[in-house]
């Protein structure tokens, strides 16, 4: 699904009044200056940004610069969503233009329809089903320390795992979709609540893929137009391929399951066959050593199964194989409509 969509529409307009900022050199000139950011509220109050963009040297704007979530903006929620960057970004562009009293002239509509526009960010994300939310969480604590790709290992914040966080090209994340729509960034609008959405996420692990300008100019996937829901689908997929992973992970854990954070990190290296004696202070050692005789495991002996070292792409575990989305979502209104034409 289309989770984030940044991008500049064609729309010759009288600028948005909503403000400047603008910066001044040491002899009090200015610099550059540009229109700040105004939002426009969707379906259930969720939000966009957009800006007025271009000029035409008289005063108007040519074009629209977008930046949100369609999928929110559109169903009040992204726990599951369509593939069709182009219906998505066009019914966005719409509300837009009603919203703020813009009149698109039938060229700019026909470009927006067919997707003759430049795309600057887009979020792609799939959910993928396992046997339970422990399993969802097990599995990515289990790939904190046993993934990596060219980026290089993840880094966890929260119960989120990035990797390459902070590139300027493409960024992948993982979480556990039941536990962010508790969150207050992520929670369902109270009109959703008990539609049945809270529990088909329950057991749901999210994967975010994000590319940024200078990956989607390298893929030739700058202009809307070259977007498609297979297109969307393969580019997902072959980012996915680039998490390698050892094929000893295990997804249901009752001992990490149990495990406080301070301690999952020490257990995970004993549990792969690492020498901590030689990794952390003694004083260290004997601490976490007391404290995880309390669970049972006993660090001062090696576990009896080494871990092994084969190296295997993440999708060969998660069989890759996408989460449908249920037939219910469609009758309840509850989904973008083209989402049952995708795939």
């Amino acid at each position: 699904m289309l989770d984030w969509f940044r991008g500049v529409l064609p729309l010759f307009h009288v600028p948005i009044n909503s403000g400047e900022v603008f910066s001044l050199d040491q002899d009090g000139e200015v610099e550059w200056r540009s229109p700040k950011r105004v939002q426009v509220t969707g379906s259930y109050d969720k939000k966009i940004s957009i800006k007025s963009y271009g000029a035409d040297g008289q005063g108007n704007a040519t074009h629209l610069w977008v930046s949100g979530n369609p999928s929110k903006f559109l169903q009040g929620h992204n726990v599951f969503g369509s593939d069709d960057l182009i219906s998505l970004v066009y019914d966005m562009y719409k509300v837009i233009c009603q919203q703020f009293k813009l009149t698109p002239t039938l060229n700019e509509l026909s470009q927006v329809k067919s997707g003759e526009y430049d795309v600057g960010m887009v979020d792609i994300n799939y959910s993928f089903e396992l046997p339970s939310r422990a399993d969802v969480l097990a599995f990515i604590r289990a790939l904190e320390f046993k993934a990596k790709t060219r980026h290089g290992r993840p880094s966890m914040k929260g119960q989120t795992l990035y990797f390459g966080k902070s590139s300027e090209r493409w960024a992948i994340k993982l979480y556990c979709k039941a536990e962010e729509i508790k969150t207050k960034t992520g929670q369902l609008p109270t009109a959703l609540i008990n539609k049945g959405i809270e529990a088909w996420a329950d057991n749901k692990l999210r994967v975010e893929l994000r590319l940024l300008g200078k990956e989607l100019t390298k893929l030739e996937l700058d202009r809307g137009s070259r977007f498609n829901p297979s297109a969307m689908t393969n580019i997902f997929n072959e980012y996915m391929g680039r998490i390698q992973m050892t094929d000893q992970i295990k997804l249901t854990d009752e001992v990490t399951s149990k495990l406080p954070n301070r301690l999952l990190s020490t257990y995970t290296l004993w549990s792969e066959g690492h020498d901590l004696r030689s990794m952390m202070s003694k004083p260290t050692y004997y601490r976490q050593r007391k404290e995880l005789i309390g669970y049972g495991i006993n660090i001062d002996i090696r576990p009896c199964e080494k871990a092994s070292t084969n190296v295997i792409p993440m999708f060969r575990i998660l069989e890759a194989k996408p989460a449908q989305i249920p037939e219910w979502a469609f009758s309840k209104n509850l989904i973008h409509p083209s989402a049952r034409y995708c795939g």
